[in-house]
């Protein structure tokens, strides 16, 4: 989907970079000159850097290495900080009047947010960039000013990496989940999945699903051949909080710019896809993104259609009484803005729509918004950004949220990835938890022997971090106890004179596999306690 992964043109090369650049069979660089300008010019910049890295050990003064090695990692998902040093050799010596405008952007994705407006205030005082990038510094200096705003208040939150039956080190990206989380959708371009890998060695996007199990996800595989193509490119982009319907976008032998619908059976497995009619799917725009509204009565999804307010713009179509679509309506100023905005998702209550925008109050690219629902205006308003650190400098967008606000998952490039883009799922520790109870009773094993439970004290401690989570006590007279915990693996331990040693570990579920209550009983057992042998049968 060209449309929705390329960002802002920022080059002097007639070419952009795009939001989640494939990765290519790794061959060993030779550091052949031809080759380095040729996959450079056609856009494979992971190639390119490969061999301009061997080049500019021969010959680090360089400029032309320096320049293009800054210009590949900012069009990577590697680590576009590592163009700094590059641009910074070259700075007083280069004949590219980008240099400066390159190395705003640079210093933006290090949160170097004083350096980037500097760099991008010489790169105008210049006066010999592009017009178009011109232009486009004093957006980044806005973006420098809004995220140095946003940063003073950052968000109480954690990432969890969702690991290697999830990611690998190539692009895996917008993730789906519905609100109970018990399975995951996304995209990826990995060679293993059998899509199309095209001229320059990258890989066609095919669309994983994997389930939970046991509160984790399982092995992800590909979704299927009734949905996956062995040619072009097909994405995943929406995804009803029931999980019961699947948006896709294809663009291959099956159509083109145009978003599909494919209902679930019982058993989650996909149906054939549909084309949504032409209300939603126009002649004269693409169509990117959509989410179903959790009643399915309503369909939001973005789109380039001519009468927008700029870019692309999100609209929504509502279900007729004859079961038809209505005409698409833009949901106007209280979402939309003269720049770009993309891949809506309702909330699974219906209440607050999450999308993604380059406008309004953006930290550099897309940043993820929340509008919530006016009843008396009948129209989502008030977009707000969601905050640092879940937005960045970078482009941040198919933001998903569990039913209990708890969690939501996204696509970032973050340093302990597996490479490239990986699928996060995010904890907003200021949320509770669905706490389970864990309830029993505690006993002896030597009936003869009962446990004076006034005298019994249960520790509670986090086998992650190790960390004392409580003490409890029983009911000093039923031996009955109760403990309140969150998701995790907890080890449950007593010591009383007289019985042995106690302990045993529970893990306490989340997801789909999440339990409010268990029930185990704590059995001790005696000093000395020999176990009776069974009579012998007759």
């Amino acid at each position: 989907m060209l449309f929705r992964l390329i960002l802002p043109c920022f080059l002097l090369l007639a070419s952009c970079f795009s939001y989640s650049q494939p990765k290519q069979a790794k061959k060993a660089a030779l550091g052949d000159v031809k080759l380095a300008d040729e996959n450079f010019r056609y856009g494979n910049f992971e190639g390119a850097l490969d061999e301009y890295l061997v080049l500019i050990k021969k010959d680090p003064a360089n400029e032309k290495y320096n320049y293009r090695i800054g210009v590949c990692y900012l069009n990577t998902d590697i680590d576009k900080t590592k163009a700094i040093a590059y641009f910074e050799k070259i700075q007083g010596s280069t004949s590219e009047h980008e240099t400066k405008y390159l190395l705003g952007r640079a210093y933006q994705y290090a949160l170097q947010f004083d350096d980037a407006i500097k760099a991008f205030g010489k790169f105008k005082e210049g006066g010999k960039g592009s017009a178009e990038n011109t232009k486009d510094a004093d957006v980044q200096v806005q973006y420098c000013l809004n995220a140095k705003e946003l940063m003073k208040f950052p968000l109480n939150v954690t990432f969890e990496n969702l690991g290697k039956n999830i990611n690998s080190e190539y692009p895996d990206y917008f993730p789906f989940v519905p609100g109970d989380e018990s399975f995951l959708i996304f995209n990826t371009k990995r060679p293993e999945s059998g899509g199309y890998q095209y001229p320059d060695g990258s890989w066609g996007a095919n669309i994983y699903f994997s389930k939970v199990k046991d509160g984790e996800f399982s092995k992800a595989k590909p979704i299927g051949r009734v949905i996956n193509s062995a040619y072009g490119d097909e994405e995943a982009v929406g995804l009803s909080s029931s999980g019961e319907y699947l948006l896709v976008y294809f663009d291959n032998m099956q159509g083109s710019g145009d978003i599909y619908i494919s209902k679930a059976d019982k058993s989650r497995n996909f149906k054939e896809p549909i084309l949504l009619d032409e209300q939603i799917n126009s002649m004269k725009g693409q169509e990117i993104s959509a989410s179903i509204s959790p009643d399915g009565n309503a369909i939001f999804f973005a789109s380039t259609r001519p009468g927008g307010m700029g870019g692309s713009d999100i609209y929504v179509c509502r279900r007729l009484p004859d079961g038809n679509w209505s005409p698409a309506q833009n949901l106007g100023e209280g979402v939309n803005t003269p720049q770009n905005e993309d891949f809506p998702n309702i909330s699974p209550d219906g209440y607050i729509l999450f999308f993604s925008s380059m406008g309004h109050t953006s930290m550099g690219g897309y940043d993820i918004f929340a509008a919530k629902w006016d009843e008396n205006e009948r129209k989502f308003t008030g977009a707000k950004n969601i905050g640092f650190p879940i937005n960045t400098p970078e482009d941040d967008m198919n933001f998903r949220i569990s039913s209990t606000g708890k969690y939501g998952y996204l696509s970032a490039r973050k340093r302990d990835g597996l490479g490239d883009l990986d699928i996060y799922r995010i904890n907003f520790l200021d949320v509770d938890p669905d706490y389970t109870v864990l309830v029993g009773k505690v006993t002896s094993k030597d009936a003869e022997k009962p446990v004076d439970s006034a005298h019994v004290f249960i520790s509670v401690t986090d086998v992650k971090t190790g960390d004392e989570f409580g003490n409890y006590m029983p009911n000093p007279g039923t031996g009955k106890y109760v403990i309140i915990l969150p998701p995790g693996k907890f080890k449950i331990a007593t010591e009383i004179p007289g019985y042995l040693p106690y302990s045993e570990t529970v893990q306490i579920l989340d997801k789909s596999s999440y339990k409010p209550l268990i029930e185990k009983n704590i059995i001790l057992v005696p000093d000395g306690y020999v176990t009776p042998t069974p009579p012998k049968k007759k």
